[in-house]
């Protein structure tokens, strides 16, 4: 199994509305995600839409992405 996986927001949004996202800890033991997608479903959330509020799965992290060395 590996151990992390990074997301976006689509599979996010869409595992929790179909009330599965609790799934995704049995194949990854880490999800990671960019602040962006953060940003997104927080102002999702603000339009009424749906969306997980990420404080309630330990095991989804935000990580910003490492910049390429030159």
């Amino acid at each position: 199994m590996p151990e992390a996986v990074i997301s976006d927001t689509s599979p996010l949004q869409y595992l929790h509305q179909l009330g599965q996202l609790h799934l995704l800890p049995h194949f990854y033991h880490q999800v990671i995600m960019p602040p962006t997608v953060e940003r997104e479903l927080a102002v999702g959330r603000s339009l009424g839409i749906e969306l997980p509020t990420l404080a309630t799965f330990p095991w989804l992290r935000v990580r910003a992405p490492a910049l390429p060395r030159p």
